[in-house]
């Protein structure tokens, strides 16, 4: 299984649209935040990881940065299914259980565990730069942060299912972006117009929802009037994203695995 994943990463590392999609969840938050401070009429140095937060950029440009696991998750398990390579895994005496485990484990780990990090990125590099802020309380943003691991995770099984299942990761993407687009333009609909509140639903609402902020207060800090922003982690938050985004990830698993099985013996 070792040397399937890799064989997957050699063929990643060569994929120039992995590296382009990583570039761009690179460079997104900083284009974000600078089109922010010109509409503020600050700089840069204005924005704290803080204020990053507090502002619900971080949710937005993760909304964005679904579209790099979408990428990422379909090309490294079914970038290579048009040339059958998976045959000649099998021809070399694999498992089709070792070769399942191999591309799901590497799909999640350049899908799933680079973006996560990557998302997390801006955080670390505006803390050492300008210090945390006054916004929002660090501790509960984390958490929040780190729990979005878990949706980022059911996110991420989704769409190598998708792959898996389509035999193609331009398939896959395509397929992707569609159930992309209805979930974000149907969670919208649902919202306005009939007041619904869609989060744990779908991973992608439940890791927004995790990476913006509450309600706000203004109060005096440091001899001057701060927004205070609610950032709190309740027990039902947790348990729900724990839960849901676990079970939703093992019935993706499941659904790739028959379906894997059964067109292997075709």
């Amino acid at each position: 299984m070792i040397n399937i994943i890799k064989s997957l990463n050699y063929s990643a590392r060569r994929e120039a649209s992995n590296w382009i999609t990583i570039a761009s969840i690179l460079v997104i938050p900083l284009v974000g935040m600078y089109l922010m401070g010109m509409i503020r009429g600050d700089s840069l140095q204005k924005v704290t990881p803080s204020f990053y937060f507090a502002t619900q950029m971080m949710g937005i440009i993760f909304m964005i940065t679904c579209l790099g696991i979408i990428i990422l998750a379909c090309n490294l398990v079914a970038g290579d299914g048009g040339d059958k390579t998976m045959n000649y895994e099998i021809l070399s005496g694999h498992s089709r259980n070792r070769i399942f485990a191999a591309r799901m484990l590497a799909g999640f780990l350049w899908g799933g565990v680079s973006v996560f990090l990557l998302t997390l990125l801006p955080l670390g590099y505006l803390t050492l730069a300008y210090g945390w802020g006054l916004e929002t309380n660090p501790r509960e943003v984390l958490l929040r942060s780190l729990l979005a691991f878990f949706p980022i995770l059911r996110l991420c099984i989704f769409h190598m299912m998708i792959a898996s299942i389509m035999r193609s990761a331009g398939k896959g993407i395509a397929v992707g972006y569609v159930a992309y687009m209805v979930i974000t333009l149907g969670t919208s609909a649902l919202e306005e117009l009939f007041g619904m509140d869609i989060i744990y639903q779908t991973g992608m609402t439940n890791a927004a929802f995790l990476l913006t902020s509450g309600n706000s207060r203004n109060v005096v800090m440091d001899g001057r009037t701060v927004a205070l922003y609610d950032t709190r982690v309740t027990s039902d938050m947790i348990k729900n994203t724990i839960g849901v985004s676990l079970a939703f990830s093992a019935l993706y698993l499941i659904i790739a695995y028959i379906n894997f099985k059964k067109k292997d013996r075709d």
